[in-house]
């Protein structure tokens, strides 16, 4: 698995930036802490996550506890919240999002300026007992120098994808893109790399991915584009 940085936006840095809650282990922190050299007043709300068409969908949820909902930060602060469990696991992998957010009105904004408020959002996962990604790859050119990949999860959980390096099958690369593609269990997303060279249709491919899991290799071949190409 990658490293995985604190994430910051503007004066919050926020660790670990993914939360994992299981039965053995329903409560899970996390450390916020406000870099800023001004007061932030931060709420905290938790939503059901789904995709729907390549799109992200948030859906308010009972299903964990955020605590506290709401705190102020003096600049330099350190805040821990807690993650509660409120629900079992399934047979796929539950998802969820906490945004933190600054609430309006906390910082003096001086007049004729418009002000730009803080918001980070954060994955948690409730994984199934037994619990992997499958990912179904198809591809066709897209344009003069660009691949369009739809990408379809038909595991029972999540997978992350970091990068994407595609070459010629037994000859060199042609496409290598650093990216941060979520794909929940039985969702899909496309995907478009621009390429050194152009690909035609017919064509056998070698991709490598790189992902929160494991890195994974497969050939694939290139299609004929789609007349009419939606999201999946």
């Amino acid at each position: 698995m990658l490293f995985a940085p604190p994430v910051q936006a503007a004066g919050l840095k926020v660790f670990p930036v993914r939360v994992v809650l299981t039965p053995a282990e329903p409560v899970q922190t996390m450390t916020i802490e406000n870099s800023s050299k001004e007061s932030a007043r931060v709420q905290l709300r938790v939503y059901g996550w789904r995709q729907e068409k390549g799109e992200d969908v948030l859906e308010e949820t009972r299903d964990v506890l955020a605590n506290p909902a709401l705190f102020e930060m003096r600049p330099g602060a350190v805040q821990i919240a807690r993650f509660g469990l409120r629900t079992g696991t399934g047979a796929a992998e539950k998802s969820y999002r906490v945004i933190l957010e600054e609430v309006p009105g906390t910082r003096a904004v001086p007049a004729g300026t418009v002000q730009t408020l803080l918001r980070i959002s954060i994955p948690i996962f409730v994984p199934p007992a037994r619990g992997s990604g499958r990912l179904v790859w198809r591809a066709w050119p897209s344009g003069p120098r660009q691949m369009t990949f739809a990408i379809r999860n038909e595991g029972n959980a999540h997978v992350q994808i970091n990068r994407l390096i595609l070459s010629r099958k037994g000859g060199p690369q042609v496409a290598r893109q650093d990216m941060s593609v979520y794909l929940l269990p039985g969702s899909s997303q496309q995907v478009v790399l621009d390429t050194a060279a152009s690909i035609a249709s017919g064509q056998t491919l070698k991709l490598d991915a790189m992902t929160d899991q494991a890195d994974v290799a497969a050939e694939i071949v290139a299609e004929e584009r789609p007349r009419e190409v939606a999201r999946p």
